[in-house]
């Protein structure tokens, strides 16, 4: 389990307080300790190379925090758009079965269709929330469907190609909804939160090391430094794992499909 999703559980605006302010604490305590420690003679006469230093170093870590803003929100991106088309292709396998000639055939379909939907949103999705494989379950609800469209036997040419369109529609189904599980834990790994969390620290060290002369001036810009730093820790915690956390992506579609049953 990775750093991000262990912080998910935190409501967004206390895990937002949070990390503004650790960050900025560890800014502020660390320019405080810096100054009360290290002679300022040191620091004026090396001034010049610390600051050019310090430029350099803060653009190589701001170029790493875009890319991983760019790939948490890429992910997530594509996260939605993948559930989005899931719930397309499901409204149209619905609206196919609905408007089927109503026979003993079209009501087992239904019957079997609905209950697989009831399966992704009261185990799919919640499974997804807690990183767990899918329930075996809701699988064998999706493979039921496909049986039963596949056993289906028209009686007539237009029916048949009715038929058709369920069977292409329940494909495209199948296809969204690997899409949309494999995107369920594309989170960030530990190996790329270390260079994340370390630069954020090296940078932080290096405004501890410029010669400013106030000294309270110099730990506010550290502090106002490390809660920039922990404001875009925290976009990329609360992005990192699209199907988790209080701004997941929800079952809106499927849902929508059992309001519509039950308003018929």
């Amino acid at each position: 389990m990775s750093f991000s999703y262990a912080l998910l559980s935190v409501p967004p605006v206390l895990l937002m307080f949070l990390m503004l302010f650790f960050f900025a604490l560890a800014g502020g305590l660390s320019t405080w300790f810096f100054r009360k420690f290290i002679r300022i003679k040191v620091l004026r006469s090396h001034n010049e190379v610390t600051g050019n230093i310090f430029a350099c170093a803060g653009g190589l870590y701001s170029l790493l925090l875009a890319f991983v803003v760019f790939l948490v929100w890429d992910g997530f991106n594509d996260a939605s758009s993948h559930a989005d088309m899931e719930f397309s292709v499901a409204k149209g396998l619905y609206r196919d079965i609905q408007f089927y000639p109503d026979t003993t055939e079209s009501r087992k379909i239904k019957e079997v269709y609905l209950e697989y939907i009831n399966k992704v949103i009261t185990e799919e999705y919640p499974a997804m929330d807690r990183l767990e494989p899918m329930p075996l379950s809701s699988k064998k609800a999706f493979d039921n469907v496909f049986i039963v469209i596949e056993q289906m036997q028209p009686q007539n040419i237009n029916l048949n190609a009715r038929s058709d369109e369920m069977f292409r529609h329940l494909n495209e189904l199948a296809t969204n909804r690997s899409l949309r599980q494999l995107s369920a834990n594309a989170g960030i790994s530990f190996e790329l939160w270390l260079p994340l969390l370390i630069g954020g620290f090296i940078t932080l060290i290096f405004v501890t090391m410029l010669d400013i002369e106030n000294m309270r001036l110099h730990i506010f810009l550290s502090a106002m430094l490390g809660a920039f730093i922990g404001l875009v820790i925290y976009l990329i915690i609360i992005l990192d794992y699209p199907f988790s956390g209080h701004l997941s992506i929800q079952p809106t579609g499927y849902q929508e499909i059992l309001q519509w049953d039950k308003a018929l």
